[in-house]
């Protein structure tokens, strides 16, 4: 009888070893689930709240809305930021123009731009607000150009119309007559 209260003994204190082994298993497992979706929310932060990404060779950057302009522009002078300034304004306007960069036929970049806008724009949410920049314009000579054509013409006056084709006499390349 005394082998088996001894047994009894011994055998309860492997189950509470056991016990407490699951225990620890446990509290690390939940320990480890919640910093996943800790790190997971923050991430997902990021990418709406100024985080920059690559996509393709252009650089995007994500803010909560017009008011605030990208950081990639600090990198570059003050008229470049003050072209950016204006794009909220002009978005209609610039929607309608056509770049000559190269970019529209995908010469300058891996997916081809479908206007003016596209170089200093990337995204624009309607439901948060939020503005995904795109940094093509900021070391394109051209792009630039024509939004400096575009604030000057539609500042006398000038119909989107006369300024599209003002811009297409501009920069659309001429054929050449061989």
């Amino acid at each position: 009888m005394i082998n088996d209260e001894r047994i009894t003994v011994e055998h309860t204190g492997e189950e509470q070893s056991g016990s407490h082994i699951r225990s620890l298993v446990y509290a690390l497992l939940l320990v480890f689930a919640f910093f996943t979706v800790l790190t997971a929310c923050s991430l997902s932060k990021d990418d709406k709240a100024g985080a920059q990404h690559m996509h393709g060779s252009e650089t995007w950057e994500t803010t909560a809305s017009f008011d605030k302009l990208p950081t990639f522009l600090s990198d570059y002078t003050p008229h470049t930021s003050d072209l950016y300034k204006q794009v909220h304004d002009h978005m209609d306007l610039m929607s309608g123009i056509n770049c000559y960069c190269g970019c529209m036929d995908g010469l300058a970049v891996e997916t081809p731009h479908d206007s003016l806008l596209r170089c200093y724009l990337a995204e624009h949410s309607a439901d948060d607000g939020s503005v995904t920049w795109t940094n093509h314009s900021t070391s394109c000579g051209i792009c630039k150009k024509e939004m400096e054509d575009v604030l000057a013409l539609n500042k006398q006056g000038k119909s989107p119309d006369e300024i599209r084709d003002a811009i297409d006499a501009s920069y659309k390349p001429k054929k050449s007559r061989n």
